[in-house]
């Protein structure tokens, strides 16, 4: 396995004194909030607003850059506030600082939001505050407590935050690096699909996304098929990153800007996608494959049991954050858990990377209800459980594109 235990911690020796002048620390914190811009998100929307007010970080989300059709339940927006939240928390750990995250009375307020729109500075979801790390361990074990389960950033480093990046090529199949993968808080658990499950489930969500207009409509204002669109370089999914040839993209691009064409486009794949989803809808999963090499692309699930985590704490993970309360979010697990659970993806995922790994997310099969049901039979779920994410894990088989950032992270 690689050490990656002290590697590129160019700014440990210089730790953040917290003594220091508040505008010296700030700008620290804001050279933290700069990198964590290179966290996942849905079609790249980057949906965070963060501050930096008087020597903590708090956390807004824009409106305009949630996805109101294909995301209703906010899931996808949580996932990526807490990939967020854990980006800034390697960064910081390079500084000796540990993050604290308090969820805010906004978090569980999303449906409040509006469509579109600016962040509001005023309702911030979530704030962070830092503590030297030497402190944070004293403080805790004085506490009765033992090692903080989230405070720890399993020895990632601000290089693999900027450089990992998603594949949505194809995979190869890669040797097994999931049994030395990070640590996952009890409640969650990170399931494997078999292949020929993956295949029939994806297709069954792509067709699902095809076959609302609405969903569909808005995947294709994110796309950013030619350097000419004037976001190229900002955000959404660009062709390179969709892998797509030179002559497909600068075909497929006016579809994707001008409604005249791109609204009969949607109205065409939507017929089509609605007949692939009836096919698909009643056909039973393949037979699980009796013999699997060792070495082979694999499909995988965060799946969360909100059962066990009553009674812990919150984001935080070091008995800072309030207990969770009983579930009303619509998808099935408390806000902050979700906001959990997006820094424990964001660990998997780089620890892919790390390992020399690809990750292609496949949110379309949580999407649709039809792919989402056959995933949890499969899977043999329990009711009170929860499939948050699918992706699969390889070896890329060409070129990994590097994703637009708004601020040229």
């Amino acid at each position: 396995m690689t050490d990656r235990a002290h590697a590129d911690r160019r700014s440990t020796d210089d730790p953040v004194d917290r003594r220091a002048a508040p505008d010296a620390l700030d700008a620290r914190l804001a050279g933290y909030v700069r990198a964590a811009g290179r966290a996942p998100s849905a079609h790249n929307t980057q949906p965070w607003a963060p501050r930096v007010v008087d020597g903590a970080v708090e956390v807004s989300v824009v409106p305009s850059r949630t996805l109101p059709a294909g995301d209703p339940t906010f899931r996808d927006l949580l996932l990526s506030l807490g990939t967020w939240v854990e980006s800034l928390a390697v960064v910081a750990a390079a500084d000796g600082l540990v993050v604290s995250v308090e969820p805010l009375p906004a978090l569980c307020l999303l449906e409040d939001l509006p469509v579109e729109g600016p962040a509001d500075p005023e309702r911030p979801v979530l704030r962070l505050t830092f503590t030297d790390a030497d402190t944070d361990v004293h403080a805790h074990a004085s506490a009765g407590g033992g090692t903080p389960g989230l405070t720890t950033t399993d020895g990632f480093t601000a290089a693999h935050v900027r450089d990992r990046r998603v594949f949505r090529g194809t995979l190869l199949p890669a040797p097994d690096v999931w049994r030395d993968s990070p640590r996952l808080p009890g409640w969650l658990r990170l399931l494997e699909v078999d292949d020929p499950a993956m295949r029939q489930l994806v297709r069954l969500g792509t067709a699902y996304t095809a076959s609302r207009p609405t969903v569909a409509a808005e995947l294709v204002r994110w796309l950013r098929l030619s350097p000419d669109h004037p976001r190229y370089a900002l955000d959404g999914m660009t062709d390179q990153m969709l892998g797509l040839p030179v002559p497909v993209a600068r075909l497929a691009a006016p579809f994707t800007r001008r409604p005249a064409l791109h609204d009969p486009l949607v109205a065409m794949a939507g017929m089509v996608g609605r007949a692939a989803e009836g096919l698909g809808r009643g056909r039973p999963l393949p037979r699980r494959p009796e013999d699997r090499s060792d070495v082979r692309v694999r499909h995988l699930v965060l799946v969360a049991d909100p059962g066990s985590r009553a009674g812990t704490a919150g984001v935080s993970g070091a008995g800072r954050a309030t207990v969770t309360q009983p579930v009303e979010s619509r998808i099935g697990i408390p806000e902050d858990a979700a906001v959990e659970a997006g820094r424990a993806l964001q660990r998997l995922w780089l620890h892919a990377h790390v390992e020399g790994l690809a990750v292609a997310p496949h949110s379309e099969v949580v999407d649709s209800p039809a792919a989402h049901g056959a995933l949890r039979r499969r899977l043999g779920l329990r009711r009170s459980e929860v499939a948050l994410s699918v992706f699969s894990t390889g070896i890329a088989s060409g070129p990994v594109a590097r994703s637009p950032r708004l601020d040229g992270a």
